[in-house]
């Protein structure tokens, strides 16, 4: 079980991190040991005031924290993970914009986690690619996804016109969805929506470091009357 954490976190959540996460000691012994930072350019120069108290304050409440990414049923072996780093071991880096960013963890196996000093979003892949406002928004939103995807309550709604399976509702943004499904408000950021109430489930995101490309939707429903509610916004879908 992970110990709760001294932030506000959905019963859902935190219920999603006694299941799908653990969490490693961390270490805050000479946290500025390999704390540098650089301009745009790339040349090292003083860090942000108070950026080493901040960075420090982020492993105080989230270092070692390794949990589901939310996006595949995990089926109780807990790959694809996020994991926060145990230790203070980056500075800041400067984005064209202006902005900072600091890596604080790694996609298992896979990409960067990084966070915006300006606003405390977390990012993957790029510097600049947001996934969630927060550490936090990014707990509740994996929650989201895990409970879906790892309950075979679930069907995937699949259009009559659509190419299939795991393609989801091309073409059709999850605003449409907004009015008829309750959004859920701390999964959701400006890059990723969730829409979710006992019939009918709504993920939609957006890969932020490709502007063109429009955001991907998924929906899933429960029983006749689910269906019904994502046919009335979709159209007909398969059996």
């Amino acid at each position: 079980m992970v110990m709760p954490f001294p932030m506000s976190l959905s019963g859902r959540a935190q219920r999603f991190l006694d299941e799908h996460a653990v969490r490693s000691p961390i270490s805050l012994d000479d946290p500025g040991r390999w704390y540098e930072c650089a301009d745009a350019a790339g040349t090292v120069v003083p860090g942000p005031a108070d950026g080493l108290d901040r960075l420090v304050e982020f492993v105080r409440r989230f270092g070692g924290l390794a949990f589901c990414d939310g996006r595949l049923p995990c089926d109780g072996l807990h790959r694809h993970r996020y994991e926060f780093d145990d230790s203070v071991s980056s500075g800041w880096d400067e984005l064209g914009d202006g902005d900072l960013v600091a890596t604080v963890g790694s996609e298992e196996g896979g990409h960067l986690l990084t966070m915006s000093w300006a606003t405390g979003r977390i990012g993957v892949v790029s510097p600049d690619c947001w996934i969630a406002d927060s550490a936090t928004n990014l707990i509740e939103s994996c929650a989201v996804g895990q409970s879906i995807q790892a309950d075979r309550s679930w069907t995937e709604a699949v259009p009559v016109n659509g190419r299939g399976p795991g393609w989801g509702l091309e073409g059709l943004p999850s605003e449409a969805f907004r009015g008829a499904v309750a959004e859920v408000v701390e999964a959701s950021s400006e890059w990723n929506r969730w829409y979710l109430d006992d019939q009918v489930a709504v993920h939609g995101w957006r890969v932020t470091y490709e502007p063109q490309r429009s955001e991907a939707v998924m929906a899933w429903y429960r029983g006749d009357s689910g269906r019904r509610r994502i046919e009335a916004v979709t159209g007909a879908l398969r059996d």
